[in-house]
């Protein structure tokens, strides 16, 4: 049996072991968060860095949540560290490190170059955000860009990709037969342009206008504009959708239709029966009028 001293002073009530059960709880919380700031935000933060520069800094300062910028921006000694010539658009994660960069911002700075940045100038290292002044003055006499090779301008034509060559003007493209090969020779539309054309393409089920072309991720009326006029449409065969057999899935893939206009057509078809004409459609509530006029050209009744 315990002492009485012992129960008079160390035994709780049990509200009291309750809330120490809970300050338990609490205080393991706030170590778990504290490990995965650690661990995961650091390199989240130091991306946006890379990226934003000093806008996200401003952002964070006027959120007072900047407490880890400091820690992040200052140099990291290595055991090992040695100023050598370099290039930075080949330099390898361990020769930044070398340089005196912590492996997370090495790692980060290589996200940040794969991602498509390019350093033509040594003053383009001031762009990340973890070289700041002094360090740019200590790298800048051994930072060595490699210059492009020399073209001569008569072979300039034939080696330049065939996305970059100039475009003719009387060129006619037809927007649901055409592959990549022939898009490409559009002004302003490369490789990358190509492949969104013709994934929309197969989203939509076929183009029924040309200007649904500005509805392509990326394009704007100033790449659209000098195009327009070299490119036509054919709406043969398009592909429709049967509103009387597709399910939400089915639906849902079509950019026009969201998730809740395929419950409500579904649904409608399931408490009225099937429909007898695209008309039908209208009846739908939440189908307003424009979104109906964009949609009729990809649906039909069977």
């Amino acid at each position: 049996m315990w002492p009485q001293w012992f129960k008079d002073y160390l035994s709780f009530h049990r509200s009291e072991r309750n809330g120490i059960f809970l300050l338990v709880f609490v205080l393991l919380g706030l170590i778990s968060f504290n490990m995965y700031q650690r661990f995961f935000w650091e390199d989240r933060w130091l991306d946006m860095q890379l990226q934003h520069g000093p806008s996200i800094i401003r952002f964070m300062e006027q959120k007072d949540s900047i407490s880890n910028a400091d820690v992040l921006h200052q140099p990291w000694i290595p055991k090992t560290r040695k100023l050598f010539p370099f290039d930075p658009n080949t330099l390898d994660s361990a020769g930044w490190v070398l340089l005196g960069f912590s492996p997370k911002q090495s790692h980060a700075i290589i996200r940040y170059r794969n991602a498509g940045a390019s350093f033509r100038k040594p003053e383009d290292l001031k762009k990340l955000f973890v070289v700041d002044e002094e360090r740019y003055k200590e790298l800048e006499p051994y930072v060595e860009i490699a210059q492009p090779a020399t073209i001569d301008r008569e072979t300039q034509y034939e080696e330049r990709p065939k996305w970059e060559r100039p475009k003719p003007e009387s060129i006619s493209v037809e927007l649901n037969s055409a592959d990549s090969t022939i898009l490409v020779q559009l002004k302003g539309i490369g490789p990358s342009y190509a492949k969104r054309i013709l994934k929309y393409r197969e989203l939509l089920g076929g183009y029924v206008s040309k200007d649904q072309l500005l509805e392509v991720y990326g394009m704007d009326s100033a790449r659209f504009v000098p195009i327009m006029e070299n490119i036509h449409v054919d709406t043969t065969d398009r592909v429709r959708l049967n509103v009387n057999s597709a399910d939400v899935k089915e639906l849902l893939k079509h950019p026009y239709i969201d998730l809740n206009l395929a419950k409500a057509v579904v649904n409608y078809r399931e408490q009225h029966g099937r429909y007898r004409s695209v008309q039908d459609l209208r009846k739908i509530h939440i189908l307003n009028e424009q979104t109906y006029q964009r949609l009729r050209p990809y649906v039909q009744v069977e």
